[in-house]
This record gives structure tokens, C-alpha cells and sequence, in this order.
């Protein structure tokens, strides 16, 4: 990744930065988190009705949003264990996905069966 295309990424609007995810993590078939050393992923909690698991289309926007959290590092996985374990696994546990974070940490907040159904939906169109 150039240096430009993470800063013009960077300076999109949320919506617009999770649209870009969309596309990016169905047709790379795998995206990014943040986990520690113990192999705990990062949860960002700003406030108790909103923790949520961000989430990266590639591992160097994860990697300068995780310049705040120097325990974690980028984790990849696989796009479709993220849909049918982790996605149903974070919804019972009521973790959202930030998908596509910001270093000014704005972020599009979903929940993850919602998040699940969009990817599936994305994924069709590559069939």
C-alpha cells in the first residue's frame, strides 16, 4: 500500500470507508484485526452500548491504527470463517465490528449479523 492511498482512504467518510471494505475484504477473501501476544483480539469499548472489534481490508491500515495499542498486532482472517463463526459469535456475545477505523477513530458501527448478510450479498455478486 502506498503512503497516498491509505491517506485518501483515510479521508473518506465512514460510510464510504465501509463500502470500500466490502468490496475489498470479498474479493481478497480475508480481512484484518488487532490481537495481542496472548491471542486476545482488541475490543475498543467507548462507551458500554458500543464495544465493538475493528476490522481492516489490509494489514496496513491496521498496523497504524494499532500505533495506539503497542500490544497488538495485525492478525489475518480468513473472509469466510469471519462469516459463519466469528460474525454469529460476536453477535451473541453483543460485540458490534467497526469496520475500517480511522486514525481519527470515526468508524461505520454495525452489528454483525447485519455485517454477515452484506458480505454474503457481496459475495453472490462474485458468483
Amino acid at each position: 500500500m502506498h503512503e497516498k492511498q491509505i491517506e485518501n482512504l483515510g479521508a473518506l467518510s465512514s460510510k464510504d470507508r465501509y463500502e470500500h471494505f466490502l468490496s475489498k475484504v470479498c474479493d481478497w477473501e480475508e480481512l484484518w484485526i488487532l490481537e495481542n501476544e496472548e491471542g486476545h483480539f482488541l475490543i475498543v469499548c467507548p462507551d458500554p452500548e458500543n464495544e465493538y472489534i475493528p476490522v481492516w481490508p489490509h494489514s496496513e491500515y491496521a498496523k497504524l491504527f494499532g500505533e495506539d495499542y503497542p500490544s497488538c498486532k495485525p492478525e489475518k482472517l480468513d473472509l469466510s470463517a469471519f462469516i459463519e463463526k466469528w460474525l454469529p459469535g460476536l453477535a451473541n456475545d453483543e460485540i458490534k465490528v467497526g469496520v475500517l477505523p480511522n486514525l481519527e477513530t470515526t468508524v461505520w458501527i454495525i452489528n454483525p449479523l447485519e455485517l454477515k448478510a452484506e458480505l454474503e450479498a457481496e459475495l453472490s455478486q462474485y458468483e
